[in-house]
């Protein structure tokens, strides 16, 4: 029973087949068999390493390109049989071998490996087969050369004159005669090919394999900047191509020597004129021709100057580059902005939406859109009007500007979007395209209420105190000379309590007024601890007040703060009229007092109902109020902990509330009791800390 890894690896190793296995795209040896190795002429240490940098049987090299192919198109395996030079246990021959590339998926259909597999076929093919198939080779040859097929696109502009580009001396017994006859029918028309290169702009060299001489014409000499000589070494050539590009064409040159990449050459680069120092860019062609043992005879091709299409293609480039720069831009600024694009096509009613868009109506990022499916989010009550305005911009050409709620089809949620749009015509076809941008306007119709709120809120607060004073002030008038002196100031006395009243809901809106314009501004001054404290318990021992108020901790003492006292004085108040709010009557309230040597705090706690963990996060929020079945926790601004917290955080100091439900609440503040400078703590993070 094979049990891991290890197992299938020993298999693999000493399996009679020659096979392989390779786990990245460059082709890594994960796994080698030992008849994969001999053939390879490798031993174990290849296993590890890349394929290119192991294989020692360099008429393997094909396989290489093969199964990178395989890799990056993984469909599904591939066979083929193909003839190949090896040297097996020193008999060199030709084999018939069959190659199996079968790439290793996963369940989710990504490629993690490739299987390789080598199978000799037959034994080598004897010699006189070889000589054979080498004299049907050369047949074909000139079946091909005699053929009038030839075209300024093929090999026959690199054959030249015979005189005036010498080829390498070869014998007359190594070249086969009616190959001879055949080259000097092409020769015989070479003048009319070199008249068709001229008319081209074109260019021909070649390169002599065994000297390294370069032989152009005066064409190609031209794109060199050279100013005459037919020949010129190769190294020379070289110096004058760009440095950027000189390293690239020197390995492409060396890489069609080889046989194995069948000798084609085809590259464009610049050159610096040898003589002129102009810049050119040029596209060459060519092929290299082989002798019968594979080995590189001569180089020809030709040269075209590209300098101008290369130009107009540079400035193509940088236009498109320079747009598909501004759409980025506008699409990351679309993005940021929160901005939804659509549009519809009214023919075949589908619709485009952009990412932001999707998010908004709820929909898959995958999935295709019909109008049908963009009408069914919007609530019923609306889709008359949308469907109206679309009719209207169809019809006169119109642009267009609605709210409407739609329901998010993922969470349920009602949001109200605005969209500004209008029409248009398609360029290739008189197709009518409705477009579009849509926002989120569901936070600015939240202000909107909470603004109406406030108003209808801040109108009731404000009628109580003055509806009252008005009446106490009535009865003054009405009863002057009835009243005793003990009851004209209890109505005096209830009638400054309401004015006092109104003034403080007047000072609140003040406050927020300040604090939207950044000018709440501290008026520092040092005083001791116990002036403030025992001012506090003035204000509350002299109020009607229906519970037992406790003072505890540092209430004497006599270090001294830097602080805006009446500033931290609102705050105490506050969290005070709070807990008298919101606690039973004749419940206890704990006012708790800390001194150290850095910092100032209060707690205030009360046996109240207690605030939710959801609330406690909002509480210190403009205009934030909890609401429950309690008529007294639905009064109020929502101003008074806003106002509180930016007073806090103003003295560099840590705001919060600790709460459980059903046994009350604790607010509390910390400020220096020096100026300092420390960073200001947010809502969110002062929530959380004692």
């Amino acid at each position: 029973m094979i049990r891991s890894d290890k197992d299938i690896l020993a298999v693999l190793k000493s399996s009679l087949g020659a096979c392989a296995i390779y786990d990245s795209p460059d082709l890594h040896i994960s796994y080698a068999s030992m008849k994969m190795l001999q053939l390879w002429k490798c031993d174990e240490s290849a296993v590890g390493q890349r394929l290119e940098d192991s294989l020692q049987q360099q008429e393997l090299l094909e396989c290489v390109s093969k199964l990178k192919q395989v890799w990056f198109n993984p469909k599904s395996p591939v066979e083929e049989q193909v003839a190949i030079k090896l040297d097996i246990a020193g008999q060199s021959g030709s084999y018939n071998c069959k190659m199996e590339y079968s790439p290793l998926i996963t369940a989710d259909g990504e490629i993690y490996g490739l299987y390789h597999a080598i199978t000799l076929l037959s034994d080598p093919v004897p010699a006189a087969q070889q000589v054979t198939e080498k004299n049907n080779i050369e047949q074909q040859l000139l079946e091909d050369l005699l053929t009038p097929k030839y075209s300024l696109g093929g090999d026959v502009q690199a054959v030249t004159s015979l005189s005036k580009y010498p080829l390498p001396d070869r014998g007359p017994k190594n070249l086969n005669l009616k190959l001879i006859d055949a080259l000097k029918k092409i020769i015989e028309s070479e003048e009319h090919y070199h008249f068709a290169l001229q008319s081209a702009e074109m260019g021909t060299w070649n390169l002599n394999c065994k000297n390294y001489i370069v032989h152009w014409d005066e064409r190609t000499r031209e794109l060199f900047g050279f100013a005459n000589g037919e020949t010129v070494p190769y190294t020379e050539v070289l110096r004058y191509i760009h440095p950027d590009d000189r390293n690239r064409i020197d390995q492409e040159v060396k890489k069609s020597l080889s046989y194995r990449n069948k000798g084609v050459y085809d590259v464009q680069f610049r050159t610096i004129g040898a003589e002129d120092q102009k810049l050119r860019w040029l596209h060459c062609k060519g092929k290299m021709y082989f002798d019968s043992n594979q080995q590189p005879e001569w180089f020809a091709g030709t040269t075209l100057d590209i300098t101008k299409q290369h130009a107009e293609r540079e400035k193509l480039e940088a236009i498109n580059t320079l747009i598909t720069k501004k759409d980025q831009e506008f699409r990351m600024i679309v993005e940021a902005a929160g901005i939804g694009i659509f549009s519809i096509d009214l023919e075949s009613r589908k619709m485009e939406l952009n990412d932001q868009c999707r998010e908004l109506f709820g929909f898959d990022a995958q999935r295709e859109i019909q109008e049908v499916d963009f009408f069914a989010q919007i609530l019923p009550q609306y889709r008359d009007k949308v469907r109206h305005i679309f009719q209207e911009v169809v019809s006169k050409q119109s642009p267009f500007d609605c709210q409407c709620e739609i329901e998010d089809k993922k969470t349920g949620k009602v949001k109200w979007l605005r969209s500004v749009g209008g029409g248009q015509l398609t360029a290739e076809s008189d197709r009518q395209i409705v477009y579009g941008a849509i926002f989120d306007k569901t936070n600015d119709k939240e202000e909107e209420r909470k603004k109406l709120d406030f108003i209808s809120i801040a109108s009731h607060e404000l009628k109580t105190p003055l509806t009252s004073l008005i009446a106490y002030i009535q009865l003054l008038l009405a009863k002057e000379q009835t009243l005793s002196s003990e009851r004209r100031l209890q109505y005096l006395h209830q009638s400054n309590e309401q004015a006092i009243r109104m003034r403080g809901l007047i000072d609140g809106f003040l406050n927020v007024s300040q604090l939207n314009e950044g000018k709440l501004l501290l008026h520092k001054n040092t005083f001791r601890i116990c002036t403030l404290i025992d001012y506090i318990q003035n204000i509350y021992s002299l109020k009607p007040v229906k519970h037992l108020i406790r003072y505890t901790g540092a209430t004497d003492s006599n270090v001294e703060i830097v602080a805006d006292r009446d500033k931290i004085e609102q705050v105490i108040i506050n969290f005070m009229d709070n807990a008298i709010k919101y606690s039973p009557t004749n419940s206890t309230i704990i006012m708790d007092i800390a001194v150290d040597n850095a910092y100032f705090s209060i707690k205030v706690s009360d046996q109240g109902r207690g605030i939710s963990d959801k609330h406690q996060q909002q509480i210190f929020n403009k205009f934030y109020r909890v609401n429950d079945s309690t008529d007294s926790y639905a009064s109020g601004f929502g101003i008074g902990l806003f106002i509180c917290r930016e007073i806090i955080q103003k003295h560099q100091g840590k705001i919060g509330v600790d709460s459980i439900l059903g046994e009350g609440s604790t607010f509390w503040f910390r400020i220096p009791i020096h100026s300092q400078t420390v960073p200001v703590t947010s809502t969110q993070d002062t929530a959380k800390q004692n």
